[in-house]
């Protein structure tokens, strides 16, 4: 018995996860990113931002930015869940694209390239 269009499983909700993770993984590159650059301001905000998290003081500001990661990535799974749950997509597409975008935002973590696009000078050794 093969499936027709209108039988097809819908893949929406898995394609609600895939986006929502690469939010998540943006909003945490995006924290490291800003308490890189501005680190007397950034760090202040990502240890009010990560109180809340047990033994918070031992990890210092990275207790905000995997907050930041937390919350960017739990509210646009539900948010997109609920636009995407009745959909049928392409979900190879979503794949790829996830894939493509995933490997960016680890490049965008690598510290020459984030140094790059802050201008600033490699040290010598």
């Amino acid at each position: 018995m093969s499936k027709t269009a209108s039988s097809a499983p819908r893949n929406g909700e898995a394609a609600a996860a895939l986006l929502s993770i690469l939010i998540g993984m943006a909003a945490v590159i995006g924290t490291h990113l800003w308490s890189v650059a501005q680190p007397a301001t950034a760090n202040r905000a990502m240890y009010k931002l990560g109180s809340w998290m047990p033994g918070w003081y031992g990890i210092g500001p990275f207790s905000g930015k995997e907050t930041a990661g937390l919350i960017g990535w739990l509210f646009s799974w539900l948010v997109l869940w609920l636009i995407f749950r009745h959909r049928q997509l392409q979900l190879k597409i979503w794949l790829f694209a996830f894939i493509g975008i995933f490997f960016a935002l680890m490049v965008l973590l690598w510290p020459p390239v984030y140094h790059a696009i802050f201008g600033w000078l490699p040290a010598l050794p």
